[in-house]
């Protein structure tokens, strides 16, 4: 065995550990939601996601931003230059929490309503938002944390910090939820409280002898140069976060006008195993992204590419099994949350069976988009990110319907993985390889 193989697998099995912890929060509060109050609460908390995920989103965007940006600086031996890189990750972590704040808090009923809160969900549905929305700096803090620590080279403690930010989460859940009786609120409480516990863990990382990152003043100075450039390379994950959100607003709108109710909480069932997956996949990603951008920051690119083509082996199969999953527990999974009879369960089945196919290319095409984004090929990262956001998408989940009702709605997600995977073939084989880079005189190409 290689040991590039082993090393993909360092990084890689902790990747995909935390990352599926970091997705199971919502599915653990959407559990408990829906064991509380049924499908009415399971709705909406589901109309509040697309939101609360879009300010999570930040967090991402200057985490990876700063992370990719921190590996090729230790790739190449900049060590200075990863402190200072550092240092405006977290002024913009603190501008980012403080702006969104302030901007989205009073506007919170007029965004619920946009997003399609009914006068009958609105009382669960604001209660929730206000709380997460008050706790957003937890949220971005947190996923910097998760991310610098594990493109510092410590890919194995941004996975244990998120478990125990889980573990937390699960306790607090059952306390808030069910034994305060505070139902869809109380899940919202134990999220932000399980975030804060997860950040003080991570600012103790950096208060270690681990890293040479340090928090100090420089951090509230900020270098608009850097700024800039922290920003430019993590657009293509905050195009991936938008993605997914524009996945659930979209899924939302159309569950709720072809199936009522029953159509949207069917949905949180299937967005719940559905984003399962997709964090699986972001986990192997996430786990190739800091060994290709250090391989290309130290000019090494048979390494890099070797890397690349682990990722998109590993997701392919990955999606596999994870479709076989789905076919297997169709039957139970909505039982799980709650959904034990009626017509949101007849639903929740039915859109889980049809789905389930996207989860065989949605990993290639996640590999391919954060491998491009860490070898400095922004442009075909967002288009694979940003097409699906804004083109395949939302082609898929509006003219679907159309012709098959409801099932239409979960149709949309294996149909726009399958336009977004011809887009890729293109980049792979109508262009040039993915990976393949214009290798330049002088530099170690091993």
């Amino acid at each position: 065995m290689s040991k590039d193989f082993l090393r993909f697998w360092k990084y890689v099995a902790p990747s995909v550990f935390g990352a599926l912890i970091g997705g199971s929060f919502a599915i653990v509060d959407a559990i408990f939601i829906g064991l509380a109050g049924g499908k009415d609460a399971l709705a909406a908390t589901a109309v509040t996601w697309p939101l609360v995920m879009l300010l999570q989103a930040f967090g991402f965007l200057v985490g990876s931003g700063g992370a990719v940006r921190i590996a090729r600086s230790r790739g190449a031996g900049e060590t200075e230059t990863a402190k200072h890189i550092f240092a405006q990750t977290v002024f913009l972590v603190a501008a980012w929490s403080l702006l969104l704040t302030v901007l989205t808090f009073p506007l919170l009923r007029v965004l619920l309503t946009a997003l399609g809160a009914t006068e009958e969900l609105m009382p669960v549905s604001l209660k929730y938002s206000q709380i997460l929305t008050g706790g957003v700096f937890f949220s971005v803090f947190m996923s910097m944390c998760l991310e610098v620590i594990r493109n510092d080279g410590h890919p194995t403690l941004s996975m244990i910090l998120m478990v125990s930010g889980l573990l937390c989460n699960i306790v607090l859940d059952w306390f808030f939820v069910f034994y305060c009786d505070f139902g869809a609120v109380g899940a919202a409480v134990a999220t932000v409280a399980s975030q804060g516990g997860a950040c003080v863990l991570g600012g103790l990382y950096f208060r270690s002898p681990l890293t040479a990152l340090r928090f100090s003043a420089d951090s509230l100075r900020p270098a608009w140069g850097e700024i800039r450039a922290i920003t430019i390379t993590g657009v293509p994950i905050f195009g991936n976060m938008l993605s997914i959100i524009a996945m659930l607003y979209m899924h939302n709108a159309q569950s709720l006008r072809y199936g009522g109710i029953d159509g949207l909480a069917a949905y949180t069932v299937i967005s719940s195993l559905e984003a399962l997956g997709s964090m699986f996949m972001t986990g192997i990603a996430g786990g190739v992204q800091p060994l290709s951008a250090s391989m290309y920051g130290a000019g090494k690119h048979r390494r890099q590419n070797r890397f690349g083509n682990y990722g998109y082996w590993f997701a392919f199969v990955s999606g596999i099994a994870l479709m076989l999953f789905s076919f297997a527990m169709h039957s139970f999974i909505p039982g799980w949350m709650g959904l034990r009879s009626g017509e949101a369960q007849t639903l929740a089945r039915q859109g889980i069976l049809l789905s389930a196919p996207a989860f065989l290319l949605l990993g290639v095409i996640r590999v391919a988009a954060f491998y491009y984004q860490s070898t400095g090929n922004i442009a075909k990262s967002s288009w694979l990110i940003y097409g699906d956001s804004f083109l395949a998408l939302p082609l898929c989940i509006f003219t679907l319907p159309l012709l098959f009702g409801i099932n239409g709605v979960w149709l949309a997600m294996p149909v726009s993985r399958i336009l977004l995977m011809g887009l890729l073939l293109y980049f792979w084989f109508g262009s040039r390889p993915a990976g393949q880079l214009n290798l330049q005189p002088g530099r170690n190409h091993s």
